[in-house]
């Protein structure tokens, strides 16, 4: 019961409307379907029984699948208007209140029209609050979590607070956020070809297997008949069902969700790191490995922590930004991060914590990128507004990379959902040939 709850309540978050007449189609098509695959392979009735149960009970998770993808694209949709519209509205007012009253315009009513509306009449009837647009944005970031739109927010936050210009900014943001939405859409297009790609999988396995009934029928042999090739029919189909599942549930990740990583996961990772010596063999392959995993995630988080610097940098001095980006910065970054705010502290003026920073690892796009800032820093670069485009454009490359990267990491395992079915399916071809020739040999025998 408690499962059939949080199901229900799921689908209901996602905007399912319960239709008796579309329910009883649904599962009319679902027993359908399986009642023609058991005819198909000459399934006994009691698998055919046991198939069609096991897909009606299967069938609300893949609603449930089928209704997240749709809720997440929808979100996706919303958001990515928002953050546009917000920005341009921002850019003309520098006033959070009239971005968001500007923006609620653009959106008929649903759930972000009911989101924003709820943060504007926070900010219009909270009288004794000191910080009421922070506490209104995030209302927005935890119905819409994403690391852009805190980085959005965070951002107009600081600028309606410091005033002054802030076209480059918010320049640097919209470029963002067209990125942004560019990588999703491709992720989404490769969640498509992957699901696409695993049904392509589970019919070929499926024809492939029916080979041997054709076989048998024209040998006169009808394998149906023997309840051991029912049985791994059945299997088959089941795992089949499964498999094709699994897939839809890991190509059902939403596109918005907030990258965070664990602050205590990745301390534990540097001290696996630092532990490690160069005088012990074991010591010196756990080393590599451990410097695999950190700069795996460096990769991803760098380019995240040096937008931030760059947002900074529009209104603070690089050491200031650096310091004020430690707040919010990636969990693998801040023990090194924290390393190079004490130098810094120590040393203002040296350039050697900049260059110590991450430099245990062979990362060049991130020391070049530390150079810049140190030479911004001491003004030995030339004009600092050039130096901090240049960072950006760098950044955006990186940042590319690093969505990437995640991208990949989301759709890492379809490949084993792809051949899996062609396993299933083989190990079933295999004992069908068996039992093929077991009865072949019987029915000459007898003859």
């Amino acid at each position: 019961m408690w499962g059939k709850k949080v199901l229900s309540e799921e689908l209901k978050k996602y905007g399912y409307v319960f239709s008796m007449k579309k329910h009883l189609l649904m599962y009319a098509a679902v027993i359908f379907t399986m009642l023609l695959l058991g005819h198909f392979f000459q399934m006994n009735l009691p698998c055919q029984v046991i198939l069609c149960s096991l897909g009606c009970i299967s069938l609300p998770f893949f609603i449930r699948n089928t209704m997240k993808n749709k809720y997440e694209q929808k979100r996706f949709s919303d958001i990515n208007i928002y953050m546009e519209q917000f920005l341009y509205s921002f850019q003309k007012t520098q006033k959070v209140l009239s971005a968001l009253e500007d923006t609620l315009v653009l959106f008929e009513k649903g759930r972000m029209y009911r989101t924003l509306e709820h943060a504007i009449y926070h900010i219009q009837h909270t009288y004794l609050e000191a910080d009421v647009e922070a506490t209104a944005l995030k209302m927005i970031e935890e119905k819409y979590p994403g690391d852009g739109i805190h980085m959005l927010h965070q951002f107009v936050l600081s600028a309606e607070k410091l005033g002054g210009d802030c076209d480059k900014s918010i320049a640097l943001l919209l470029d963002y956020r067209r990125m942004w939405a560019d990588r999703v859409y491709e992720l989404l297009q490769e969640q498509k070809k992957s699901r696409r790609e695993v049904i392509l999988s589970i019919l070929t396995s499926l024809l492939l297997c029916s080979v041997i009934y054709f076989i048998g029928y024209k040998l006169n042999l009808n394998l149906g008949k023997n309840p051991f090739t029912s049985i791994v029919t059945m299997i088959v189909l089941v795992l089949d069902l499964y498999i094709f599942y699994q897939a839809d549930k890991k190509l059902s990740v939403t596109p918005l969700k907030k990258y965070q990583q664990n602050d205590k996961e990745m301390q534990e990772l540097w001290d696996r790191y630092d532990k490690y010596n160069s005088k012990n063999l074991f010591h010196v392959i756990g080393k590599k490995i451990a410097a695999k995993n950190l700069i795996h995630n460096i990769e991803k988080e760098f380019p995240r922590w040096l937008m931030e610097i760059s947002l900074l940098l529009q209104t603070e001095n690089v050491s200031v930004a650096i310091l004020k980006s430690y707040k919010y910065a990636p969990a693998v970054i801040k023990p090194a991060l924290e390393k190079m705010i004490g130098e810094m502290k120590m040393h203002p003026e040296a350039i050697q914590p900049y260059l110590d920073f991450l430099s245990e690892f062979t990362l060049p796009e991130i020391r070049s990128s530390m150079k810049m800032l140190y030479s911004i820093s001491s003004g030995y670069g030339g004009d600092a507004t050039i130096q901090i485009s240049d960072i950006i454009r760098r950044n955006q490359l990186m940042m590319d990379k690093s969505q990437r990267i995640a991208n990949e990491d989301s759709l890492s395992g379809m490949y084993v959902l792809f051949l899996a079915p062609q396993l299933t399916g083989g190990a079933k071809l295999i004992m069908d040939l068996i039992l093929l020739f077991v009865v072949y040999l019987g029915h000459a025998w007898m003859l």
